[in-house]
């Protein structure tokens, strides 16, 4: 599998949780979110991994991804997002930046 398909699920990540902390279920956030969502401490890391994993096709264990990092930083009209993922020996980074009008 080619790590474009990677990228391209981090670009989705990202994009769901700009809406989802604008719009959604987590506009409670709070505002600076550093975590590696393969640890599963709570229910967002537990989504985020599950938004990977449905994406992922069958073939791909899962378990070669050694991290992935989701940062956010968010004040009252800007939310930047970076999802940054480690599979193998190679490392993925996609930033998503969007301000409230």
């Amino acid at each position: 599998m080619k790590l474009t398909k990677i990228k391209g699920i981090a670009h989705d990540l990202a994009n769901h949780l700009d809406f989802q902390i604008w719009f959604g279920y987590y506009q409670d956030i709070q505002k600076d979110v550093i975590t590696d969502v393969t640890q599963n401490k709570d229910s967002f890391d537990a989504m985020c991994v599950e938004f990977f994993k449905e994406r992922l096709p069958t073939s791909f264990d899962f378990k070669r991804i050694n991290k992935i990092t989701v940062e956010i930083h968010r004040s009252m009209t800007s939310l930047n997002v970076k999802v940054e993922v480690k599979v193998d020996d190679k490392e993925v980074i996609y930033t998503h930046k969007s301000m409230m009008s």
